[in-house]
C-alpha cells in the first residue's frame, strides 16, 4: 500500500447534525488541529449537517445548537470505493465518546462507513454541548488486511 493511502487507515469520519427544520450548529474545534469540516449538500435536509474528517485520534468540540431538535453524532470510517463501486471497509477503532463530560462509552467500538455508531440527544435552542471523541487505527489481521490491500490496489489502478 502506498504511503499516501496510509493516512486513510487512521482517518475518522464524524457526521454531526442538529436535526430540525432550519436548525444548525455553531461548531468550535477545541482540540483537533487537522480536522477538515465540510457541509455536504446531501446532509442539508431538516437542518445543516457537518462532516468532519481527521487523523488526530482525539477531537474536542463545542457545539452551540441553533434551534431545538435532535443532536445526531455518527461515528464511522471514511467512504472510499473501488473502481467497481464497492466500498472499501476502512475501519476505525473508536475508544471513547463523552457528551457534556458524561461518558457515553469508553470501550473499543470498531466502526466503518457501513457499520456506524449513532448517538442522539434532544437539544434546546442555544444549548451548548461539549463532545469528546477518541479513536485509534484499526488492528487489521490476516485475511481482513489482505482483502483491504487487494481492494486498495483495485482502486489505485483505476486512477
Amino acid at each position: 500500500m502506498d504511503y499516501a493511502a496510509m493516512k486513510y487507515l487512521s482517518t475518522a469520519r464524524i457526521d454531526i447534525k442538529n436535526q430540525g427544520d432550519g436548525n444548525d450548529l455553531k461548531m468550535t474545534v477545541l482540540d483537533g488541529d487537522r480536522c477538515s469540516i465540510t457541509h455536504p449538500a446531501w446532509f442539508a435536509k431538516a437542518g445543516t449537517g457537518y462532516m468532519l474528517m481527521t487523523e488526530d485520534q482525539h477531537l474536542l468540540l463545542e457545539l452551540e445548537c441553533v434551534g431545538a431538535g435532535n443532536l445526531m453524532i455518527r461515528l464511522q470510517g471514511i467512504n472510499k470505493l473501488t473502481s467497481e463501486g464497492i466500498r472499501i471497509p476502512l475501519w476505525v477503532d473508536y475508544t471513547r465518546l463523552s457528551v457534556n463530560d458524561e461518558i457515553v462509552f469508553w470501550e473499543l467500538k470498531s466502526q466503518w462507513h457501513d457499520k456506524l455508531y449513532i448517538f442522539n440527544k434532544k437539544v434546546s435552542d442555544g444549548e451548548v454541548v461539549k463532545v469528546e471523541i477518541s479513536w485509534s487505527e484499526h488492528a487489521y489481521k490476516g485475511k481482513d488486511l489482505a482483502q483491504l490491500l487487494s481492494m486498495w490496489e483495485t482502486m489505485s489502478k483505476s486512477k
